[in-house]
């Protein structure tokens, strides 16, 4: 379906009565949305890995290794080993802790805590959706990737790799985690003439950059001239301002709202309290139906995708109703409530009108509880594959 949805995109992206035409870029934003979604998110899990075999281009140790593969399997504006290090181990492994990188409350402080009006907070809010893929999950994920890799060399006695992206702590609630913007300490490190981290960060956006924007409109050019070229450029930038957004309402909401709940501690993976935390800190949206599914992405089975991660998206289908019934015989919160609801209950922690709910230690199995260390790092990135070895950064 994406590659039919992106070829319908093409086919028409030259053509337009307004400056745009809505059909290609709603073809082309749906495509490279469900392009991450479906197929670099679950292949990049081992999804499909038990399917095709190892020597498969869809096998996990194969998918988007490398500048050409990265360009035929899934060219977007992350590296997709930096997604492997800062979604599949620190995301999953770390879901709702202070040093999940991706907890919306922590990484939204300085919006919450300020004194501005709270219209100009919910105006951040969408110069953030409509870049966020660029501004904060590629710069972000480097980062994650290259500590990652400091610490794994270190551990084998090589000191040769450096951590690029020396954040400062952050004010906020969660200690020593909290780090300012990527994004904006690579500008701020231009100012003071180190350009190693931008060095870094337009290296990794440059592929998507230069597909998108200067290639295919050069195509174009090539064969209609001067005016489809601009039809077809202005059409590639409303698609992108619009895959944007729509990335941004099926992830972001997936762990985000009032219900749903943070934690003090690590925990055991795949102990019993890891299982529970991955259902009380998630929630899904409508399902039951393909197309419902493929404009969520198959995100909005993110309880079962938690606690099964590396299944592939029919399997979640067929095992959600399975789950529920699990978690309501036991009493365990299940919550599923449509993706708009839960933008919503996303948007008010972002602002500040909202907290995520703290779930109370003591409730928790005490001996699956337990600090993060080096080792474990080292463990579960050999597990997942994410050993990846990395030229020095200066």
């Amino acid at each position: 379906w994406s590659y039919a949805l992106y070829a319908i995109g093409l086919a028409t992206a030259g053509f337009a009565v307004l400056p745009w035409n809505p059909i290609s870029a709603l073809c082309l934003s749906t495509a490279i949305c469900v392009r991450w979604t479906m197929i670099g998110h679950h292949v990049c899990h081992g999804g499909y890995s038990a399917q095709v075999g190892v020597d498969n281009r869809f096998h996990r140790s194969k998918f988007a290794r490398g500048p050409i593969r990265r360009f035929i399997d899934w060219c977007d504006w992350m590296l997709p080993e930096a997604w492997d290090v800062e979604h599949n181990y620190m995301h999953h492994y770390e879901l709702g802790e202070g040093s999940d990188p991706d907890l919306l409350e922590r990484n939204s402080h300085s919006i919450r805590v300020s004194k501005q009006p709270k219209f100009l907070k919910y105006i951040q809010m969408f110069a953030l959706m409509v870049m966020w893929k660029w501004f904060y999950y590629a710069p972000n994920t480097l980062k994650e990737m290259y500590g990652r890799q400091k610490i794994l060399a270190s551990n084998r006695g090589d000191n040769s790799v450096v951590q690029p992206f020396e954040l400062s702590k952050a004010p906020g609630d969660f200690g020593d985690v909290s780090k300012a913007a990527t994004i904006k300490y690579v500008f701020t490190e231009m100012f003071k003439l180190n350009f190693v981290p931008a060095k870094i960060v337009f290296s990794c956006l440059a592929p998507y950059f230069t597909a998108h924007f200067v290639i295919t409109p050069l195509i174009f050019y090539a064969l209609f001239g001067h005016a489809v070229a601009m039809t077809a450029f202005a059409n590639l930038l409303l698609a992108e301002v619009l895959t944007n957004i729509h990335s941004f309402i099926v992830i972001a909401t997936n762990h985000a709202g009032s219900d749903l709940y943070k934690f003090d501690d690590g925990c055991k993976p795949n102990s019993a309290t890891f299982f529970v935390r991955q259902i009380v800190s998630s929630t899904n949206f409508r399902t039951g139906s393909d197309i419902n599914d493929f404009f969520h992405g198959w995100l909005n089975y993110q309880i079962e995708h938690h606690v099964w991660p590396n299944l592939s998206a029919l399997s979640y289908q067929r095992g959600q109703a399975r789950l529920k019934a699990i978690c309501d015989k036991y009493g365990v919160p299940y919550v599923q409530e449509s993706v708009w609801i839960r933008l919503k209950k996303t948007v008010d922690i972002m602002v500040g009108k909202a907290n995520q709910r703290q779930f109370p230690s003591f409730l928790e199995r005490q001996s699956d509880l337990k600090v993060w260390s080096n080792e474990d790092i080292a463990e579960n990135s050999a597990k997942l594959g994410q050993d990846v070895k990395l030229k020095p950064a200066a």
